[in-house]
């Protein structure tokens, strides 16, 4: 049985493959996927195919378990799942020592498998069972546990003043979760706010609970912060381009954490003044929530948010309109925030 399946070939052109299904083996199940979102990693590979090579798109996965192979007894055919796109193998030394994060042997299906396709194979361990959610909504779980693993890593608890650079969807989701954390102040940093899609952004980061929205293209934005914050901020969470991670530096405070999630593969360095980083005792940390964890946590916050649900969820469009869906993800005059692909 031939599907069809998404990737990228050269920079800006998406190639839509027929890939042969194989029957699931020991241990897995075929997935029939029936939603996946399109991801800012989704759109630095539609740019710039940092391999140089066939590189399939779509890790933000929901669908129907098609069929089972032999061993995977905890899931049914018909049954509703999101997927991991990572997982931790279970036997190497990290592993065995209770630090999965630490696995040395992340196994995943992103090598020769496009999530952003009809059908995946993956072991079992993967497929999480779900109820209560459509499937495009279910398919935001993924970056949600993108945003707990940055709460994690920022610690962020009761009290704390909390710095957000970057309105997205983990970004957003982030507000949400601090908020459920007990933050004191939450304050959100984003670019062009006065556009359709920024003003969008900024209505949205309210909603959640942001307790002030700054646009950065404004002049002397960090001056203004600095006046109306001036012990700066416990924690700082970067979901923007890396060269932003200066400005989350600059604006967090004494024995701080600045946590950052993102990557870009055309303009990746940055410097700062290290004599303030070290007597200020700021720590600087990276979040990669590579093995997946917080599945059921995202899905039961999808379930018990309904602000987080219908505002994340911007738009649908039909795998036929695919790039139509890659075009309106960077489109300033339109109120987007995570498009999502329905694959019938």
């Amino acid at each position: 049985m031939n599907f069809k399946s998404a990737w990228v070939d050269e920079p800006r052109h998406i190639v839509i493959r027929q890939m042969e299904l194989s029957p699931p083996g020991p241990g897995e199940v075929a997935v029939r996927v029936k939603a996946c979102g399109i991801c800012g990693t989704d759109i630095h590979f539609f740019h710039d195919v940092p391999a140089k090579t066939l590189t399939p798109l779509g890790h933000e996965v929901a669908g129907i378990v098609s069929a089972v192979g032999a061993g995977s007894t905890q899931l049914k055919v018909g049954i509703p799942v999101v997927v991991q796109n990572n997982i931790a193998c279970g036997v190497c030394d990290a592993c065995l020592n209770q630090k999965p994060a630490s696995c040395s042997n992340i196994q995943t299906y992103m090598n020769d498998q496009a999530g952003m396709g009809e059908y995946l194979v993956v072991p079992s361990a993967m497929a999480i069972p779900f109820e209560g959610l459509d499937f495009p909504v279910a398919a935001l779980a993924e970056p949600i546990t993108v945003a707990l693993d940055l709460l994690r890593e920022a610690d962020v608890r009761v009290g704390d003043d909390v710095l957000i650079i970057g309105p997205g969807c983990i970004g957003l989701s982030c507000v949400a979760l601090s908020r459920l954390n007990g933050a004191h102040r939450i304050v959100v940093v984003g670019h062009n706010l006065k556009s359709v899609r920024g003003a969008y952004r900024k209505e949205v980061a309210f909603k959640l609970g942001a307790d002030a929205v700054i646009d950065s293209q404004e002049t002397s934005w960090k001056e203004r912060l600095r006046g109306e914050y001036p012990k700066l901020f416990d924690k700082v969470i970067v979901t923007s381009p890396p060269r932003t991670i200066v400005d989350g530096i600059e604006l967090a405070g004494f024995n701080s954490r600045i946590v950052f999630d993102g990557i870009d593969f055309r303009d990746d360095e940055i410097s700062f003044h290290a004599n303030d980083f070290h007597f200020a005792k700021k720590r600087l940390i990276a979040s990669h929530a590579i093995p997946n964890w917080g599945f059921p946590q995202a899905l039961q916050l999808l379930k018990s948010n309904a602000t987080l649900r219908t505002s994340l969820l911007t738009h649908t469009f039909s795998f036929d309109s695919l790039e139509e869906g890659f075009k309106v993800y960077g489109d300033e005059n339109t109120p987007v925030i995570k498009p999502v692909i329905l694959i019938e």
